[in-house]
């Protein structure tokens, strides 16, 4: 029988976002070059700042709507379900919550003046001599790979680990930064950076020392959070439109929702996507009840959507059979998002070495 995936915020939010979200890949299935891409990206982009998107986390007295976990949460579930291919999760929550004491730039933030990419202190790196490291004479070393990108970047928001953690917030045309820019399996822009001896002026950096690990630890937690939700809904559209070509498609002369083997498939893709919105939905509750952020709620959902997500985005592609594997349908694109989710803001070995950790340190 159809299912109906229940969104876990709703409302107009979401509705628009999966709107916009769904009209973005149309238009983007029928391109096939990358300037022309980087274009469609570009003006969605500029659309959502003029939406107000870009403004929801930040604080009325600057400019923005001052809004909450859930209506960031409703954007994310709209875009996941939409499969827009922006960095909501970072864009909307992760940047405002590192610029939240730095009242001069949330304007040009909220009013999407600036386009920051946000290079986290765990960025994937090639050597491990590439980790970015600033220097006792002020200049900043090293490269980074993978890291999600807004289109056409004006800045990029670093986050230095080592004996004193730095926020640093770098033009992206600065002398000494070079970058390959390009799309991921998922459709979403990503680009390496490499930084060659950056010459860091002081109005760059944003804080030093432990108020950064801090700040950058509840960052985490949000973008976490806000991938989970992005992904359970992209998750539970992969559901409904596999279940639809099921029931649709005829071969031999009987639907393919007819055999068994396929209806015992679809079944195990359903306990695993209640089971992953659960979590999720707990995570999400728990934020919202005043007591903060949960890391061991957050830490479950991502730990399970880097299992259960796989599991529903494979097991989608291969009820499809062969065209499942085209970019035919919007289906391969929502499997291929989901996949990529596991790896943000933490992967599932990550998150499970945080729980074991806590687990012998409560021994």
């Amino acid at each position: 029988m159809p299912f109906t995936a229940t969104p876990i915020v709703g409302g107009d939010a979401f509705d628009q976002a999966c709107r916009i979200g769904q009209e973005a890949d149309r238009q983007l299935a029928l391109i096939d070059d990358f300037a022309g891409q980087l274009a469609c990206l570009r003006r969605h982009w500029d659309s959502l700042a003029g939406l107000g998107w870009l403004a929801v986390a930040v604080p009325e007295e600057a400019g923005g709507a001052g809004g909450t976990l859930s209506d960031l949460a409703a954007l994310a579930g709209g875009a996941g379900r939409g499969g827009l291919p922006l960095p909501i999760a970072s864009a909307c929550g992760v940047i405002p919550h590192l610029l939240a004491d730095q009242p001069e730039l949330l304007p040009g933030l909220a009013e999407g003046q600036h386009r920051i990419a946000f290079v986290p202190a765990e960025a994937a790196v090639d050597e491990a001599t590439d980790v970015p490291r600033l220097a006792l004479d002020g200049s900043l070393t090293g490269a980074v790979v993978g890291i999600e990108t807004p289109p056409d970047p004006t800045h990029l928001l670093l986050v230095l680990d080592g004996a004193e953690p730095v926020l640093l917030l770098l033009p992206a045309s600065a002398r000494g930064i070079a970058a390959r820019h390009y799309l991921r399996i998922d459709g979403r822009l990503a680009a390496d950076w490499r930084f060659t001896g950056v010459a860091v002026e002081p109005c760059w950096i944003l804080g030093r020392g432990e108020v950064v690990t801090r700040r950058a630890a509840e960052a985490r937690e949000i973008g976490a959070l806000l991938t989970c939700v992005e992904a359970v809904s992209a998750a539970g559209a992969l559901l409904e439109q596999t279940i639809d070509y099921l029931l649709n498609r005829v071969q031999f002369g009987v639907p393919l929702a007819s055999h068994q083997a396929l209806r015992h498939r679809v079944a195990e893709m359903y306990v695993e996507y209640e089971n992953l919105r659960g979590l999720i939905l707990q995570a999400l509750r728990a934020a919202g009840a005043g007591d903060g952020l949960s890391w061991r709620d957050i830490a479950f959902a991502k730990l399970r959507l880097g299992e259960a997500g796989r599991f529903i985005a494979q097991s989608a592609i291969q009820c499809h059979g062969g065209i499942g594997m085209t970019e035919a349908l919007p289906a391969i694109r929502l499997a291929r998002r989901i996949m990529m989710a596991e790896f943000e803001f933490g992967d599932r070995t990550f998150h499970a070495q945080r729980l074991l950790n806590a687990g012998r340190g409560a021994a």
